[in-house]
């Protein structure tokens, strides 16, 4: 969500499952850091099963602690915990870099249209 901030959108998330996972699909396995640290990140696959995972369980994993939490109801924090979204990123996210996560939610949002 801090990626899909940093590159202008503020929501609040309107898109039906049907109008955003395919999409995802798309920009993730198309994601360097995907194909890259395959292992360490998790795995999208339709219907997921076992080891994957639908990618509206994203969604569903926000803890009410996030500032994003609200994503469907409210704008998106400009400024997350009092902080630029990449700023963010730097502190709050894992194996890939917050310029890749910026990138893929760049690709995302293009991806839908927006």
């Amino acid at each position: 969500m801090a990626g899909l901030v940093a590159c202008g959108y503020r929501g609040p998330w309107r898109w039906s499952n049907l109008d955003w996972e395919l999409s995802f699909y798309r920009v993730w396995a198309r994601w360097p850091a995907a194909q890259r640290d395959a292992a360490l990140l998790p795995t999208f696959q339709l219907g997921g099963h076992g080891r994957t995972s639908e990618p509206r369980e994203m969604l569903w994993q926000l803890k009410r602690t996030s500032p994003f939490h609200a994503y469907g109801d409210d704008l998106l924090p400009a400024h997350p915990r009092g902080m630029d979204p990449v700023e963010y990123l730097e502190i709050h996210v894992e194996v890939a870099t917050p310029s890749e996560w910026v990138a893929l939610a760049r690709d995302f949002l293009s991806e839908v249209g927006h």
